[in-house]
Order: structure tokens, then C-alpha cells, then sequence
């Protein structure tokens, strides 16, 4: 299965492009289908703008995924890491003593 994954701000910018293009190409069908009395017309305009927008905004282009969002490491990453940093402290710190007294 494919998978899309976009960031916060991408999700905002999908919602405002979604919302402005789906509205500006309403506006613009039913505004061509009223001055030229073609319905038909105005149903093509509008299809159009959804197909486009569908293609604008459904896949995960790269510029959903400018701010990606950096997760804290799980606890138990971080005790690890706390563990590890703990004996290299305490290996130094055995190794510097011990080259004091020799």
C-alpha cells in the first residue's frame, strides 16, 4: 500500500490549496455558465479545477514535507543513551586517575 506522509504546515497548505481552488474554480464555472447560459460549461470548469486540484495537492510533494517534525528519542532510547554516557564518563574518568598515579 502506498503511504503519504506530509508535516503539519504541509497539511495546512494542502487544506488552504484545496479550499482556494476548489472555491476560485466555482466561482469562475458558475460565473462562464451564467454569462454564456451553458450549464455543461460550467460542470467542465468545475471538474477541471477539482481534477487539478487533486493532482496539486493528493500525492506528498516535496513541498508538504519542508518542515518535518523531530520526535524526542522513546524513553528507553534515552536511558540507554543516559546508561552508555554514564560508563564512557566513568571510563575516562577511571582512566585519567589512573595515569595521575602512575
Amino acid at each position: 500500500m502506498l503511504e503519504f506522509h506530509i508535516d503539519f504546515q504541509g497539511q495546512r497548505l494542502a487544506d488552504h490549496l484545496t479550499q482556494g481552488l476548489i472555491s476560485a474554480f466555482g466561482v469562475v464555472g458558475f460565473l462562464v455558465g451564467f454569462l454564456l447560459q451553458n450549464l455543461l460549461l460550467s460542470l467542465y470548469i468545475f471538474v477541471a479545477g477539482t481534477a487539478l486540484t487533486a493532482v496539486l495537492v493528493i500525492p506528498a510533494w516535496p513541498y508538504f514535507k519542508k518542515n518535518s517534525v523531530r520526535w524526542l528519542p522513546s524513553r528507553a532510547k534515552a536511558a540507554a543513551a543516559a546508561a552508555e554516557a554514564s560508563k564512557q564518563h566513568e571510563a575516562s574518568a577511571a582512566g585519567g586517575s589512573k595515569e595521575k598515579s602512575g
